[in-house]
């Protein structure tokens, strides 16, 4: 029987080099999480699908994997985090002293059509931090991503700004149904305003739609011009405050220089549970966002625990991978790669090298051959971008010594292997 090579359509191979970067920019997340004081949570790839069916958005009900298991149960590959964390939440940390600050790194499947920069199975990295209700936990989480950005070197991209408080306070005022304000926010977020404006028409006689179209089209990178639309807009006051918060928020972010911070009252995010401030981040490398998060104040009690204040945020790790190949970037190594090449049949003394140079933070391939071969494989090592090759023979054996040779400057030397050092590496 002949088996298709080719991966399920829209899944993918992650092969060298870019596993190595894909798991580079994982870790170098997972290290600055754990630095700003987030725990690492492992949900589980397969959820109950009523987890996500709740309060997901009409978007990823429509491109979840959901299927029935052997004892019956409907569950679904999850689409996203937030709602497996707020579960884990309720489950394990509900008690804890508040607040409660949680990271994690892993894969995420929606059955959408594949294209550049978005796959059926796609790795995030994310945060989310649980019983904090004042503006510090968001401008905390835009701190963190500043960071993560600075350490892996994407330097061009802006912060995008809106509130989803803005338009739920609207809605509820015009009397519209939450599931109808759900549908509304999609059409938003997918740029279909003419749609959403007539399902506002259809749903709310008291609903001003110059009100939607004046927000929709309202952007703004300086906090006076947005505190100044605040007294102006024909909106309640509680409104007004939303917008005022925003302009608050953009200036912190210029104050901490968080890269192109800037206000759009026309941008919403398609996932229902959005309550407050939302953000995107963006970069002129790719035609879509990068990343993105908010608040989502009531999604705890919707799972049945008490009110609890919440925000977090999910980052693309495809796509910020993309992002930085697109500018040009280079994975920093983590090792510099050797080819060990033994000519001799002591395997101990192989060992003994190829241990001692890892301990100097080499990364060794240990190849066994004989003479007539080196040349083969050292082309070969160099072919696969290796940084040295590493020659065991009888004259080095008999002097407990390594043979290296840089295969970029051409130069070698011969180390005691009892005393290498890595900075005298050729």
């Amino acid at each position: 029987m002949k088996i298709p090579l080719e991966p399920v359509r829209g899944m993918r191979d992650l092969i060298y080099p870019d596993s190595e970067g894909i798991e580079y920019l994982k870790s170098t997340f997972s290290d600055l999480a754990s630095s700003y004081g987030y725990e690492l949570v492992i949900p589980p790839t397969i959820e109950l699908f009523s987890l996500f069916a709740v309060k997901s958005g009409p978007e990823i009900k429509k491109s979840m994997y959901v299927f029935e298991d052997k004892a019956g149960r409907q569950v679904c590959l999850r689409p996203e985090f937030t709602a497996g964390v707020a579960r884990i939440y309720l489950r394990s940390f509900r008690n804890r002293p508040k607040p409660v600050k949680i990271y994690y790194v892993g894969s995420a499947f929606r059955y959408e059509e594949p294209q550049s920069g978005r796959y059926r199975e796609f790795i995030q990295a994310g945060v989310e931090y649980i019983g904090e209700p004042s503006y510090y936990a968001d401008v905390e989480l835009l701190l963190l991503i500043r960071d993560y950005y600075r350490a892996v070197g994407l330097k061009d991209y802006r912060v995008k700004l809106g509130s989803m408080g803005i338009y739920r306070k609207l809605f509820n005022s015009w009397r519209i149904p939450e599931e109808t304000q759900d549908l509304i926010i999609h059409y938003l977020d997918k740029k279909m305003l003419d749609d959403a404006l007539k399902l506002i028409k259809s749903s709310s006689v008291e609903a001003d739609l110059k009100v939607i179209e004046e927000l929709a089209s309202f952007s703004s990178e300086d906090p006076q011009e947005l505190e100044r639309y605040a007294g102006e807009v024909n909106v309640k006051e509680d409104i007004k405050e939303e917008v005022r918060s925003l302009a608050k928020i953009l200036s912190i972010l210029k104050d901490l220089n968080v890269p192109n911070p800037y206000v759009d009252l026309g941008f919403a995010r398609g996932l229902a549970y959005y309550t407050g401030l939302i953000f995107e981040i963006i970069t002129p490398a790719l035609n879509f966002s990068i990343g993105g998060g908010g608040r989502y104040d009531g999604l705890i009690a919707l799972y049945g625990g008490v009110q609890t204040p919440a925000t977090g945020f999910a980052l693309g790790i495809d796509r910020l991978y993309l992002a930085l190949e697109n500018s040009g970037w280079e994975m920093p190594k983590k090792r510099l790669r050797v080819g060990l090449i033994a000519l001799i049949s002591d395997l101990k003394y192989v060992d003994l090298t190829s241990s001692r140079l890892r301990e100097v933070g080499l990364s060794v391939d240990v190849r066994i051959t004989t003479k007539k071969k080196v040349s083969d494989l050292i082309s070969d090592f160099s072919s696969l971008g290796y940084d040295y090759v590493a020659i065991l023979g009888e004259k080095e054996y008999s002097s407990r010594s390594v043979t290296i040779k840089n295969l970029k400057l051409r130069t070698q030397k011969t180390l005691d292997i009892d005393s290498i050092k890595s900075g005298e590496l050729p």
